[in-house]
């Protein structure tokens, strides 16, 4: 009898064992499908910022700096610089913080935090390119208020996990930095051209801030061309 006892006894703990067994292996694919699925999805928005949903020419923001500034190499790339520096750590604070503050302190908060980033930016800068700084002029410490830095770190960091707002930043950081680049080497060449033919700098219409509105027509209407040949089920990302 007290052998059939103990028999009955451990077959539950038999049981037990055998489906802890069964379910640990599980575990494990479905974690690397779960990391797996949000690495794609890191990439689906990081390729969106940049390219199908870029910032400045689907979102028309950030333009000020572009169309102003964006008139010579070396002021795109001091811009770039800056906005590699401030936008991402902007973003992550604000997402990290998440929905602890206030809405209508958010925009205040983003502001401050991309007015302490821009000192050691600005230093940065300095640093890599002697003289960007002042070089820049008031569209340097304008950076501070770009449009883009106050949106997604107001609208869409305080909302979303710390890959997808890390994703978000970098592509559009990387998005307005080759808009930037491209538009300002558009400029440059044509004002080059315009040179070589006798103009002088007075009458140069590539400096004029409606040189770049133009450009970046012809950008938006590119991009918008290859979003309408996109596959349905590719348009609808996060």
């Amino acid at each position: 009898m007290k052998k059939r006892n103990k028999r009955r006894a451990g077959a539950p703990a038999a049981a037990k064992r055998e489906k802890s067994q069964s379910r640990k292996p599980k575990a494990l694919p479905a974690k690397r499908a779960g990391r797996k699925k949000l690495l794609r999805q890191a990439g689906t928005i990081l390729v969106n910022g940049v390219i199908f949903k870029n910032p400045v020419v689907i979102g028309a923001l950030g333009l000020f700096p572009v169309v102003a500034a964006g008139d010579c190499m070396e002021n795109a790339w001091a811009l770039s610089l800056l906005m590699l520096v401030m936008m991402t750590p902007v973003c992550l604070i604000s997402g990290w913080l998440g929905e602890k503050v206030p809405v209508w302190v958010r925009p205040a908060l983003v502001l401050v935090l991309s007015a302490l980033f821009y000192l050691p930016a600005s230093r940065l800068l300095d640093v890599v390119m002697p003289g960007a700084s002042l070089g820049l002029g008031i569209y340097g410490p304008l950076m501070i208020a770009n449009s883009i830095i106050l949106s997604r770190a107001n609208d869409y960091a305080p909302n979303h996990l710390t890959p997808a707002v890390l994703a978000d930043s970098l592509g559009c950081t990387a998005g307005f930095c080759a808009v930037l680049l491209i538009v300002s080497a558009l400029r440059a060449g044509w004002a080059h051209s315009l040179s070589r033919m006798g103009n002088t700098a007075l009458q140069n219409p590539a400096s004029y801030p409606f040189a770049g509105l133009i450009l970046l027509g012809f950008l938006s209407a590119l991009i918008q061309f290859v979003n309408h040949k996109r596959p349905e089920e590719r348009k609808a990302t996060p």
